[in-house]
This record gives structure tokens, C-alpha cells and sequence, in this order.
């Protein structure tokens, strides 16, 4: 190809614009010219000498770059005009709970994004449209929403859920409301519960009315009759001979009431006797040095996904007994109430013992118990819900003060009690509350051979 060959190529591309090209002449030993133009490497041969033409320059396209949402979200501008290899950024707005997912373009293109904003940048001289999709946000709570039908009749919890004795009302996904508003709860044989988190198994007990979720470790990943098991056998007081040793924590300086609930210092160590009480001072029971020495030793590095929790460890006046008194536990679990009522006595004064908690960890609220399918009436076993357990199991709900404290008790034949010595030895299970914003990973549809896995 001759020199006026290659001056005529370049008076071309000048032509359409897209290039403006710089000559530089130089010997070298091959007889190479190399242009680029757009991306693409053109090489110029002379038929004459040893002269070689270098072509170097820059191209001056002006590319449209446009933008489009395939739905459930919105880009700030449609399209924007740009140089060659040049970025273009676009500001995301995806509608509440979705989040970007991809980008697709019709022509050549680098894209990337970070966070909401969109960056594209065009490797081609014409112009460019691409499509914004996005998705819904795995949100732990949605998945579970999304999978359960709402049953809207109104369990009789006298009798468990399977009930051997009448028809109840049916297993499966139900709600009512607690202390932050309404809550959603797991009744009966369930099979779409499980959750895998910190290397664990779990059970969902319920979405929070805050939006976070409930999880209890499940049955099966803890040896209950085993002493040597994670929590083992343990009491929920070294002594009983007082009703403040019905306290979660007790002889606190101010009481742990709804408007100002007692929230644990943070677990900082598995040294039982170096646990911090709460941010209203007081003694630990024996129960929740226990679980706090465990959640350092198997949850601490999962801190971030945990959050303080709401828990009733319900110390109110309910009666007298004839050496003592009962506290309100037994009254609100024949009505599923779940907000907890502030640690008011009997002379309507605020006991130091007991109320509300915010906890990192903790145990299950008698009530829960029963929204979940545990009778209160003594209905036959139903071995069959999720939430069964063959060994005696503690929460966190005193039952009375007859000369020593009681706690009500999950029952190893399938209903609950009320007359656990708060000194006996009996295995615990924990309860903690993952954010409301968990997302999970996968395709877990909550089974128990595909979990919930969280991201």
C-alpha cells in the first residue's frame, strides 16, 4: 500500500469523525504502519523503502450512552453523551426492598457498578443502550413471609398443635402482636423453620414485631440428656429461698421496666464470673452467666447479625399464695399475651428483680411456648410440632414464690409445668434474634435438608 494510500485512509476516518490522527515518519527495519481506530489495529504496508509511518492520535466519537429499568427500580437519567473510552455514571434507585441484580448492553461496553451507582463505559463508535435489572432482597423475613399462608383463626391454647384430643385450628404461620407491634409465629408441625446460622442449626420461633427474627437452637443439635452437652445441665439459681432468685438478674439498682428495660453489658469473655450484670447494675442468676459464657465461646465472632433483643422475664404480681405469691406469667400464657408487663409487686411498687430485658441472648418466654403448640391445659403429647423437646427444658418465666421460687418449665411429655426449683440442674436452650435485615444465600426453602442459610 502506498504513503498516499494510507493518508487517504486517515482522511477518512477524519471524515466520519472518529478519529484525528498525528504523523510521526521514522526508520526503523520493518515496514509496518499501525493505526488504531476505535478499538481495532489496522497495519499499512509501502512497496518502496525501508520508511515506516507511525499513525498515533485520538478518537473525538461523541457515543450515546442510554439506560433503561426493566422494573422495580429507576435510573436518574436515560441517557448521557460520551467520548470514547470514556465513563459514564448513572445514579440507581431501586424500589423499596429490591436491589441491583445486572446489566445488560447491546453493544460493547465495560460496566461495573458500586453501591447504587452504575458505571458504563462504551468500547464501540456506535452508541450503546443497556437494561438495569433488578431483584427482590433475600431478606430472611420475606422468605419466610413469602412461603406461609397467614392462618387467621384464633388457636385454642388449651390444647396443643397437632392435638390428639380436638381439632385445632391447624399448624402453620400465625399473628398477633407484641411490645414493638405485630408479630408473626410458628404453630405446630412445621417443616419449613430450619435456619442455618454460625455453623448451627436453629428453629424460627417468630418474626419480632421490630422486623427481626427469633431463632431457637433446634432440638437435635444438642445432646439434652447429656451433661457434657453445650449448655448441659444447669440451675437457673444456685438458691432459691427468696422470689427475687426468680430474677433473670436481681438486687438491680433501678427495676428493668418497658420504658427503660435492663440491656446486658457486652460479652466480653467466657469467664462466667467476669460477666457484666446489665446497664442497671445487679447480680447475675446462675442461668445467664451460662448462656453468656456460651454465646462468647460460639457466637461472639457473629456479633453484627445479633441484636438486644426484647425479653420478659416476668416478676409481676399475679396473688397470694399461701407462703408466697404468683407471678404473671400464669396469666398471660392462657391468653398469648406477649408483651411483658413491667416487674410491678404486690404493693404496686417496681421490684428490683425480673421485667424486661435487652439481651444478646436469652431463653424462651413461657408464652412463646404455647403460641408454638405447648398446651397449657395438660392436652396429650404432640411429638410431631417443631418445638418438642423429650427432656425438661428451662425459659425464662417464673411461676411462683411458695418459700422457695418456681419456674414454669417446657415438659419432656409434651405440655408445660410449674414447679421447677429455680436450683434444679436442667438443660438449657438458647434464644437470640437475628437483625431484621439478614439476608439469606441459595435456594434454602427452610426444610431441614435445605435450611435457610445466612448471608
Amino acid at each position: 500500500m502506498k504513503e498516499k494510500r494510507i493518508k487517504k485512509e486517515i482522511k477518512k476516518a477524519q471524515k466520519k469523525g472518529i478519529y484525528n490522527p498525528k504523523l510521526k515518519l521514522g526508520i526503523v527495519g520493518l515496514i509496518l504502519v499501525i493505526g488504531t481506530v476505535i478499538g481495532v489495529s489496522y497495519a499499512y504496508y509501502t512497496d518502496k523503502s525501508n520508511t515506516v509511518l507511525t499513525i498515533s492520535g485520538t478518537v473525538s466519537k461523541k457515543i450515546k450512552v442510554t439506560v433503561t429499568s426493566s422494573g422495580n427500580g429507576t435510573v436518574n437519567s436515560s441517557s448521557q453523551t460520551v467520548d470514547y473510552g470514556t465513563q459514564a455514571a448513572f445514579t440507581m434507585s431501586p424500589n423499596a426492598g429490591y436491589q441491583y441484580k445486572n446489566i445488560s448492553c447491546d453493544n460493547n461496553s465495560n460496566t461495573s457498578h458500586s453501591g447504587n451507582t452504575l458505571y458504563i463505559t462504551p468500547k464501540t463508535s456506535k452508541d450503546v443502550t443497556c437494561t438495569v435489572e433488578f431483584e427482590e432482597i433475600p431478606y430472611l423475613r420475606t422468605k419466610i413471609l413469602a412461603a406461609n399462608q397467614l392462618k387467621t383463626a384464633v388457636p385454642n391454647l388449651q390444647y396443643a398443635e397437632p392435638s390428639t384430643t380436638i381439632t385445632n385450628t391447624g399448624s402453620g404461620l400465625y399473628k398477633t402482636n407484641d411490645s414493638s407491634g405485630d408479630t408473626y409465629y410458628f404453630r405446630g408441625k412445621i417443616d419449613n423453620n430450619y435456619v442455618k446460622f454460625a455453623n448451627k442449626i436453629w428453629r424460627i420461633v417468630r418474626i419480632n414485631g421490630d422486623g427481626s427474627i427469633r431463632l431457637i437452637l433446634d432440638g437435635q443439635d444438642i445432646a439434652l440428656n447429656d451433661s457434657a452437652s453445650i449448655l448441659g445441665l444447669v440451675k437457673y439459681n444456685e438458691i432459691g429461698n427468696d422470689e427475687k432468685y426468680a430474677g433473670y438478674t436481681y438486687d438491680n439498682t433501678t427495676p428493668c421496666t418497658n420504658s427503660n428495660p435492663c440491656q446486658s453489658i457486652e460479652i466480653a469473655t467466657n469467664n462466667e464470673e467476669s460477666i457484666g450484670t446489665t446497664d442497671h447494675g445487679g447480680t447475675n442468676s446462675t442461668i445467664k452467666k451460662k448462656l453468656e459464657a456460651w454465646y462468647y465461646d460460639n457466637l461472639k465472632s457473629y456479633d453484627n447479625y445479633i441484636i438486644y433483643g426484647t425479653y420478659c422475664n416476668d416478676t409481676s404480681y399475679n396473688g397470694d399464695r399461701m407462703n408466697g405469691i404468683s407471678f404473671g406469667s400464669i396469666q398471660r400464657l392462657q391468653k398469648g399475651v406477649l408483651k411483658c408487663p413491667d416487674p410491678k409487686g404486690k404493693d404496686e411498687k417496681m421490684q428490683k428483680y425480673g421485667g424486661v430485658y435487652k439481651l444478646k441472648i436469652g431463653l424462651l418466654d413461657i408464652v412463646e411456648a404455647v403460641l408454638a403448640g405447648y398446651p397449657y391445659g395438660g392436652d396429650a403429647a404432640a411429638s410431631t410440632r417443631y418445638l418438642f423437646y423429650s427432656k425438661i427444658i428451662w425459659t425464662m418465666s417464673p411461676s411462683y414464690f411458695d418459700n422457695h421460687a418456681f419456674m414454669q418449665y417446657l415438659g419432656n411429655l409434651g405440655w408445660i409445668d410449674d414447679v421447677l426449683s429455680v436450683s434444679d440442674d436442667v438443660p438449657a436452650v438458647p434464644v437470640i434474634n437475628l437483625r431484621s435485615d439478614v439476608t439469606v444465600i441459595g435456594d434454602g426453602t427452610g426444610a431441614k435438608n435445605n435450611p435457610y442459610i445466612i448471608n
